[in-house]
């Protein structure tokens, strides 16, 4: 068990797809362990094993809210996941562990079907809308090698480009 430090945006980890991996290994197990313990110093409500320099298709997620009944649980982790399904489209302002202090305007799912493994390898399947939805799908782009930013338009996507000029300059300052 261990806090990890948190990879960079920068770091070509973050822009490879991550490998999948077996569920019930004590490799997986220690990542999980390592994942909670990050994700716990952090302000953010999941964390992908890319995030902590490890190339494997998990995450992990603590929503910090009650579930809904019927709704998919607020707290979990999945094993290689999969969105099976995505539906509507809802405009949202969203940030990143890996951009500390950036928030970009882009469009997530309503709804999305996930399945994937716990640590026993059982399949789970989960169907979710709002926070959850979101969350599933930042999290797979992780798994994935997609960024926050690759998920603007042309036109939001150049002024996110010089908001991420202005605030790297501000990071760079900072230290």
């Amino acid at each position: 068990m261990a806090i990890r430090p948190l990879v960079s945006h920068l770091d070509p980890l973050l822009r490879m797809p991550s490998q999948t991996v077996d569920p019930v290994s004590p490799e997986v197990r220690a990542a999980v362990r390592d994942l909670w313990d990050t994700l716990a110093t952090q302000k953010g409500v999941a964390m992908a094993a890319p995030q902590i320099g490890l190339s494997m298709r998990l995450f992990v997620f603590d929503l910090k809210r009650p579930r809904e009944k019927g709704g998919p649980p607020t707290r979990g982790l999945l094993v290689n996941p999969k969105v099976e399904s995505r539906s509507g489209a809802i405009p949202v302002i969203e940030g990143c562990l890996s951009f500390p202090g950036l928030d970009l305007a882009i469009r997530r799912p309503e709804r999305v079907v996930v399945s994937g493994y716990d640590l026993d390898g059982n399949k789970v399947v989960l169907e979710g809308g709002g926070l959850f939805a979101r969350m599933v799908e930042h999290e797979t782009d992780h798994l994935d090698g997609r960024l926050l930013p690759d998920r603007q338009g042309a036109l939001s996507s150049l002024l996110s480009y010089l908001r991420r000029r202005r605030w790297e300059k501000g990071r760079r300052e900072r230290r």
